[in-house]
Formats: structure tokens, C-alpha cells, sequence
């Protein structure tokens, strides 16, 4: 399917996939959701376009443009819900491709051209594959709901957002899935994150592929596909951690978050790019806004490790809503690891008393 010329195809291939499972996977047996996750986890894997990373153009030939007011600003890659009033990415590469060859294109360039369509293709399933797996294991518009209830819930400075209980927040396929299978759909998630990650920092990769036509007039990123598959894998881990069915997984769970936040707070912290930061508003309200509501024992886990990486995310322009929660975040530290009172104290109690 990723190999196909048709960019809608690629969509319908996935979202096809996608309904059989939703309407399905209640009758699936284990055999069939292992066979259904691997073969997520092929398409995954065969659709990741390595040659953005690689993609270097032949010797001798001519990519510089000028610089303009448009292509100063990078252009994300969008997902079926972003870009369905477009042009789709392939036709419009199909018709710069057109127009350039009215120019006397050389046969290496037509070859470009084509390549360029099959990488945006590939792009194109990457994010249907991650919205795919949101859909089936939270079932459609569930994340994109919490999402909005995060950021009320912190532009109210309410104590948390709303927890729903588990029985009603699993109308997806998640109570299907094994443990080992939800790792798996994991894997696929954070080797998609991490290839975009890869992407969107080699700035001179990207305006390679700039100037030699990728994308149109902007220089290309893969912002969509970096922060949606961590927030997507972000969610699983969570809703394993506060399942007590999945109890033996527990310790799994924990290393993984562990090291998954981590990262992803050190990631942030070198960003130099304003409105790449600005991408992640959304995916860090939905960490802090978990791990907010673990237990004590947990929380001392976590903070811990991510203590010193938030200080430092105190020293960038944050919205509101993100200070807001982070100042509950360093007041819960306070209280959990016993090196902040209580607002009655003992000495209040005495006056009292008198």
C-alpha cells in the first residue's frame, strides 16, 4: 500500500483497516489481534521514508531558490483530519513536476520528482497509522477529547481534569489487547517518533530538501508525526499503569515511562525553534496532567527523575495553562516528599488552642 502512486489510496488503506478492526476486534481471538498487531507493526516499519534522512541531490545539479516570505515558515506534513479541503501532497507534486517540465526537465529530475512522491506517500501512512492505533486502542475522537478537557481543566486552575472512571473511558479495543500486544503497537508508535525527531532536527537535511523541491515552497517537518505518536504511546502506558489487571506488567511499565518522559523532556529542552516548542503545548498538558493523578509512591518515582529537567522548562515563555499545572506539579513535591507544610500547622493549632 505505501508503495502505491495513489496518496488517497494510502489514506483509504488505513482507515479501512481501521473500521475492520473498530467494528471487529471485540470477536478477534488472540491469534488474530497478534496477526492484526504484527501486521500494524509491517506496514509500520515499510512505510518509515529513510531516504528523507539520507536524500542528497545528484552532483553537479542546481537546488538553490530564493528565500520568500512563504518558505521562512516550515509546512508539517498533515493527517486525514488536517489537510481533506487540500490539494492532496502528491498532486501537488504532480503538477510542480508538470510545470517544470515545460522547463526541459532532465531525467534525473523527473526520477526525483517521483521519489519525492513516494516519500510524502509514505509520510502521508505514517500519521494514518498513528491515528489508526489511537482509534482502535481509545476508540475515534477519545484523545482529541482529552486533549481539550487537559487544557480547560488548566486554563480554570482546576485541581486536575476530570478522571474518568476505567469502565467508561474504555469504549476502544484496549481491554482486547494482551499486554505484550499493547508493547508491541508501543514499539511501532516510538520508532515513528523517533525517525520524525531525527527528521525535524537535521535542519540541513530539510533544507536540502527544500531546495530541491520537496513539499513545495516550505521547508518540510514532520511535527504532526513527532508529537501525535509520543502522545499516543504516552496514553497506553498510562492506562496500563492504572490498570490493575495488568499488574505483572506494572514494573515494565513504570521503566518505560520512565525513560520515554525522560527523554522527551530532554528532547524539548533543545529545541530552539519557538513554534516547535509551541507543537509540543498539547503533548506536555497531557504528561503532567498524568502523572499528576498517580499515586504518592509513583509520584516519587517520577519526579525524581523529571525534577531537574522541568526547572528548566521554567526558564521558556509557557503559556499559561502549562505554568499553571507545573506550579501543581512543584507543589505536590513539596507535600509528597515532606519538605513543605501544610497550611494548618501545628503552631497555628497551639495558638488556637490558647
Amino acid at each position: 500500500m505505501s508503495s502505491s502512486d495513489n496518496e488517497q489510496l494510502a489514506r483509504s488503506g488505513t482507515n479501512c483497516l481501521e473500521n475492520v478492526v473498530i467494528l471487529n476486534g471485540e470477536k478477534f481471538t488472540l491469534e488474530t489481534w497478534d496477526k492484526t498487531c504484527t501486521c500494524m507493526l509491517d506496514i509500520f516499519k515499510t512505510s518509515i521514508p529513510h531516504a528523507l534522512l539520507t536524500w542528497s541531490p545528484a552532483e553537479g545539479e542546481q537546488t538553490d531558490k530564493q528565500l520568500d516570505s512563504v518558505s521562512q515558515k516550515s509546512l508539517d506534513i498533515q493527517s486525514r483530519s488536517d489537510d481533506q479541503n487540500s490539494v492532496s501532497s502528491t498532486e501537488r507534486v504532480a503538477m510542480e513536476t508538470r510545470r517544470q517540465s515545460q522547463y526541459g526537465n532532465t531525467p534525473i529530475k523527473l526520477q526525483e520528482q517521483r521519489l519525492f512522491s513516494s516519500l510524502l506517500i509514505k509520510c502521508v501512512v505514517q500519521l494514518e497509522l498513528i491515528q489508526t492505533i489511537d482509534n482502535i486502542v481509545f476508540f475515534p475522537a477519545t484523545s482529541r477529547k482529552e486533549d481539550a478537557e487537559n487544557l480547560a481543566a488548566a486554563q480554570r486552575d482546576a485541581s486536575s481534569a476530570a478522571d474518568v472512571p476505567p469502565e467508561l473511558q474504555d469504549p476502544g479495543m484496549y481491554r482486547y489487547l494482551t499486554s505484550d500486544q499493547l508493547f508491541k503497537l508501543l514499539d511501532c508508535l516510538l520508532e515513528s517518533h523517533h525517525f520524525a525527531k531525527d527528521f525535524n532536527s537535521s535542519a540541513e537535511q530539510r533544507t536540502i530538501l527544500w531546495r530541491a523541491g520537496f513539499k513545495g515552497k516550505s521547508k518540510p517537518n514532520l511535527l504532526k508525526q513527532e508529537t501525535s505518536s509520543l502522545a499516543c504511546g504516552l496514553r497506553i502506558l498510562f492506562r496500563m499503569y492504572k490498570d490493575p489487571s495488568r499488574s505483572d506488567a506494572w514494573d515494565e511499565v513504570q521503566r518505560r515511562l520512565l525513560s520515554v518522559c525522560s527523554e522527551a523532556l530532554v528532547y524539548f529542552l533543545s529545541l530552539t525553534s519557538e513554534s516547535h516548542r509551541e507543537a509540543w503545548t498539547n503533548l506536555l498538558l497531557l504528561f503532567l496532567t498524568k502523572v499528576m493523578k498517580i499515586s504518592d509512591d509513583r509520584f516519587k518515582a517520577h519526579a525524581s527523575r523529571y525534577y531537574p529537567l522541568l526547572c528548566e522548562i521554567m526558564q521558556f515563555d509557557l503559556i499559561p495553562e502549562l505554568r499553571a499545572v507545573l506550579r501543581k506539579f512543584y507543589l505536590r513535591i513539596g507535600i509528597v516528599f515532606n519538605i513543605a507544610q501544610l497550611p494548618e500547622t501545628h503552631d497555628e493549632e497551639e495558638e488556637e488552642a490558647q
